[in-house]
Formats: structure tokens, C-alpha cells, sequence
């Protein structure tokens, strides 16, 4: 019998946790003997594929259209979307034959993606709508809502947490006359324990970054708006900040938060490593990792930190926090004296905010999960066999 295909398309390997996500379920499904594409729009590759997949690039330019109509059906973004969503499936049928699972990450693929003649599609939701378009449903609301209809009512779709799924349902499920829209389901992201903790091992000399051996906290994080970097630098100024505060990623607000710890007075104490390809050894070596977003979909760095048993403390932001921590290991966003504290709690009792990982969130059982939801959609012809 073929071997199934299984066809996974974001837009980039980038540092980020659809990307994580995408390489780690490319990794389990090889193991199941599967037959593995990644298929992105740019070749930008931050993280590394195993190299038996198979690595597909489709480029694009992006239509300079940025106005207020963007979101209408006939709009420039909609038909140069239309025309990309035709070449990814020339691509796909020439050089992949027909996938019997298709899972499309992230918004910008999720619309290009709604125009695909494709069978087996599947959205994957990694973030909560209402909260990555808050600024057009206030603006526009009606227009928003409809765009986000015509996308997600185009295939079924699964989210990264249940907080997101209900979020979707919330924002556009209940009002749509889309049957796709009502094949919803909650798949969280994989965490290859054995994999982070493999990496973890990996040469770093923390101390070339002026650092010891559990003696600090950790933040792994881009600098965007939704990570809540302010919040955090604001709160960690009000510790007594026993243990310096070390913070890995890159983004548009690093400068500008560099300035803010050094308008904190607290620039000697908080170290900005910048991105680390491998962020393991790092996590591992910390006593304590904090999460500090407005909202996230799921909260990757979260399991991470569990799978190499470090300590984590998280705002109770919307939607994945509260479904991988305890109540005590959470404060709610915004609450700058709360999180300061609970910092400082943290860190004089670390083992209290230990929490060990959901063996459920294991890359054979997630795997699982999408071809059983396939299997419910009566996708594909041979994923439901034998795996």
C-alpha cells in the first residue's frame, strides 16, 4: 500500500510555536511511516527539518494593500490570495500528488488556503480571533466578521487550546450557515520531551552570558506587543530582584524595552540574549521561567519548561495558560504589583510551582489526534490505516 501523505504549509521556519509545532508533528509522523511534506512561503528556515521531509518553497510577494477594504471578497489582498492558492496547488499536485491530510497554519495560509481546490484541508488555529483582530472588530466590525467567516467556514478547523475553540465559536460559529464551521475540535501542541531535553544538553556556556546554574529567571518570548515584556520588566523592577532576569528572542520592541529596563534602573540586571536557535540549555539551567502575553492560542514555552521540570509562573492570559497551570502559578494580565509578587513568591519556593507534563501532550498522542479528526471528517483515504 502507499504510503500516506501528510502535507504540512505555514508560512516560514521561524523561531515560533506553529513552526515548532510543524516540526515536531513531521517528526512523529515519520516515525509512523508516514510520507511527509512541509510546503512554505518563504525559505527563511530559523528551525531545521528532519531530513526525510520533504521541503517545498512557493514565494510570493506580498500586495502592497493595506487599506480598509483588504478584507472584501474582490480586494487586491482576496485575488492575489486567489492566485497563490492556485500555484501552492499546481505545486502540490506536480511535485506531492493529492495529500490525505493537508493542516494549514496560521491565519495569512488559513485565507490563501480558503481559495484551495485541495481536498483534506484542515485549519489549525494557533491563536484566539477576537483577540488577533481586536483592533477591526472595533473598527469595522461587521466587514471583519464576514472575512473571518469566508475563511474559516471554508475547512474544518482545530485549535491549540479549548480557550481558542470556544473563542472561534464565540466570534463567527454560531451565525454561519457553514457546516465546516461546526467540525471544530481542540488539539494541543505537541512537546517532543525526549527531543527538548536532548537539546537542553547541548553545549552553552550560560556563563559566557555572565549567568550560574539555576540563578536566574527566564523569558522566552518575541518582542511583540502581545508577550507583555513591559509588563514584566515592570513588575521584575519592583522585586528585589534576587536573581537576574534574562530574556531570549528578537522582535520589533527589543530597543524600546531596552530602553524601558534602563529607564527601570534595572538595566544591570537584566540580560537580552537575543535569539537563540536552541533555547534549552537555557530554559533548563533557569530557576524559574515566567510568561507574561496578553493572550497566546496555547502557551508552547510553557510545556517546555514542564518537560525539563523547571518552575512556571504564567498571566492567566486568554487561552492556553489556564489549561496547562494551576490557579496558584497564575495572575491575571495586567496586575503589575500581583505579578512582582508572585515572582518573588516563586522564586523562595521554586519546587511549589513545579508541574509536571501532560504525558497526553507527547507527539505520538497529538499525531493521533489530527488523524482521528480526519477520520471523523472522512478525510483522506489511507491516514486511518495501520497507524
Amino acid at each position: 500500500m502507499t504510503k500516506p501523505i501528510i502535507l504540512l504549509i505555514l508560512k516560514a521556519l521561524e523561531g515560533r510555536g506553529a513552526e515548532r509545532m510543524v516540526t515536531t508533528l513531521a517528526h512523529a509522523y515519520l516515525a509512523m511511516d508516514y510520507r511527509i511534506h512541509v510546503l512554505c512561503l518563504e525559505d527563511t528556515q530559523d528551525m531545521s527539518l528532519d531530513p526525510r521531509v520533504q521541503h517545498h518553497v512557493v514565494a510570493y510577494s506580498q500586495p502592497h494593500n493595506n487599506d480598509s477594504s483588504e478584507f472584501e471578497p474582490e480586494s487586491g489582498q482576496a485575488v492575489a490570495y486567489r492566485r497563490l492558492a492556485k500555484q501552492i496547488d499546481d505545486h502540490v499536485l506536480a511535485n506531492i500528488g493529492v495529500p490525505d491530510l493537508i493542516l494549514v497554519n496560521i491565519y495569512k495560509l488559513n485565507w490563501i488556503m480558503a481559495y484551495s481546490q485541495l481536498p483534506n484541508i484542515v485549519n489549525v488555529l494557533h491563536t484566539a480571533l477576537s483577540r488577533q483582530f481586536q483592533d477591526q472588530l472595533a473598527t469595522m466590525p461587521a466587514q471583519t466578521i464576514a472575512h473571518l467567516k469566508r475563511v474559516y467556514g471554508a475547512h474544518p478547523c482545530s485549535c491549540v487550546s479549548e480557550g481558542a475553540r470556544q473563542d472561534l465559536l464565540a466570534l463567527i460559529g454560531n451565525s454561519v450557515n457553514s457546516t465546516n464551521l461546526n467540525r471544530t475540535t481542540t488539539i494541543y501542541n505537541p512537546c517532543d520531551a525526549d527531543e527538548i531535553r536532548k537539546a537542553a544538553t547541548q553545549l552553552l556556556s550560560i556563563e559566557q552570558f555572565g549567568l550560574i546554574n539555576k540563578g536566574y529567571i527566564v523569558h522566552v518570548a518575541s518582542f511583540d506587543t502581545m508577550k507583555g515584556h513591559r509588563d514584566l520588566l515592570q513588575a521584575y523592577a519592583k522585586t528585589e530582584r534576587k536573581l537576574p532576569l534574562v530574556l531570549v528572542g528578537k522582535g520589533k520592541l527589543e530597543d524600546e524595552m531596552k530602553q524601558l529596563a534602563i529607564q527601570l534602573n534595572i538595566g544591570d540586571c537584566v540580560h537580552f540574549l537575543g535569539f537563540q536557535a536552541n533555547p534549552y540549555p537555557l530554559i533548563a539551567a533557569a530557576a524559574l521561567l515566567v510568561l507574561t502575553s496578553k493572550f497566546e492560542g496555547f502557551g508552547y514555552v510553557i510545556v517546555e519548561a514542564q518537560a525539563l521540570d523547571v518552575p512556571v509562573i504564567s498571566t492567566d492570559c486568554p487561552f492556553g495558560p489556564r489549561e496547562l497551570l494551576p490557579e496558584s502559578n497564575l495572575i491575571p494580565v495586567g496586575d503589575i504589583d500581583g505579578l512582582a509578587m508572585l515572582m518573588s513568591q516563586a522564586i523562595e519556593n521554586l519546587n511549589h510551582y513545579k508541574v509536571p507534563l501532560n504525558q497526553q501532550l507527547l507527539p505520538n498522542c497529538i499525531a493521533r489526534q489530527y488523524l482521528e479528526f480526519g477520520q471523523v471528517l472522512d478525510l483522506g483515504s489511507n491516514i486511518n490505516k495501520d497507524y
